[in-house]
């Protein structure tokens, strides 16, 4: 449930420790510990089962950027790199709501509120299954490392108006634009009322959020680089990615990811982007793959808010 609190005035003035004016190797333990303390790893949050006796979670995501993931770039204003955002609602997302559809099986959607604004059929085809999950993604894929404190709290505020004007419903899960996050971030999220976050990467499994040493009411569902579709597909001149990865090369991976978490009998979270993975060929490998998970007895698909929701209890 979504819940608003007041933010605690020591976040705005802990976000001063972004600074580093002294070189690293001048620091003292403390003062390197305490520059990565701010927000670590809790409690492992894996159940010792799954619901129905279920050996591992699976959670499929999928973050609908639209056009907005290519305005920070010089040049990205162009009518031709705005028409790579628009294909990932005007031809991805069809594609993965009709696989999703084909194994009968739900998903989260992290959705800008600026793509729903701009596109206003994405939030009513995503709801054409009431199973599926829509979390909070920024308001327009702003860069949180830009903002203070205030002004970024002020864009999660601008951009969940948004997003209950389109959804209708305050959102439980929280994704940071691009997984990037400053100090203050958890804080906010946090004081904001959301439920969990999935931005991090300290574990593999679910884990309580600690928040200057002492436990937040968030649970974290962490993510990994090499189970995000970006990295291996998206085709970025500047970033000196070339986008041409061989699906069969990317299957080994996330099946190989997905064979050690049902070893383990933990979770499974693997981040797509509809203009991303939902060209044609790629759309056959994210098949082969749920057809494979789908062969293994004992896998609960879900949505991040009902994985968080178990874990939490």
């Amino acid at each position: 449930m979504f819940r608003s609190v007041a933010l605690p005035a020591a976040l705005f003035v802990a976000c001063s420790a972004i600074a580093e004016d002294t070189p690293r190797w001048q620091k003292s333990p403390a003062e390197l510990a305490a520059s990565v303390s701010m927000v670590r790893a809790g409690e492992d949050l894996t159940p010792e089962r799954w619901p129905n006796g279920a050996r591992v979670a699976v959670a499929l995501s999928f973050d609908v950027d639209t056009e907005l993931v290519w305005l920070a770039d010089d040049g990205a204003e162009s009518p031709s790199t705005m028409s790579r955002g628009e294909y990932g609602a005007r031809a991805g997302l069809p594609r993965v709501l009709a696989l999703l559809a084909k194994h009968d099986i739900p998903a989260s959607f992290f959705v800008p509120a600026m793509s729903m604004e701009i596109h206003p059929g994405i939030v009513p085809a995503i709801k054409t299954d009431p199973r599926h999950e829509i979390g909070f993604h920024s308001y327009a894929h702003e860069n949180p490392l830009a903002l203070s404190p205030a002004d970024e709290r002020a864009a999660y505020e601008n951009g969940l108006a948004l997003f209950v004007k389109h959804v209708g419903a305050r959102p439980a899960g929280f994704r940071s634009a691009a997984w990037d996050l400053t100090p203050a971030t958890i804080g906010i999220v946090e004081a904001l009322g959301f439920d969990y976050d999935s931005s991090l990467m300290a574990d593999d499994r679910p884990y309580r959020l600690v928040q200057d040493g002492k436990a937040s009411s968030l649970v974290e569902l962490p993510v990994e680089w090499i189970l995000d579709d970006w990295p291996y597909f998206q085709l970025d001149w500047a970033d000196g990615r070339d986008g041409m990865r061989n699906p069969d090369d990317v299957l080994a991976i996330w099946q190989g990811e997905f064979d050690g978490a049902y070893e383990e009998g933990t979770l499974f979270l693997l981040t797509m982007h509809p203009q991303v993975v939902g060209h044609r060929y790629r759309m056959r490998m994210l098949d082969e793959l749920v057809t494979y998970m789908k062969s293994k007895p004992g896998v609960w698909f879900a949505t991040h808010a009902e994985i968080a929701a178990y874990v939490d209890r």
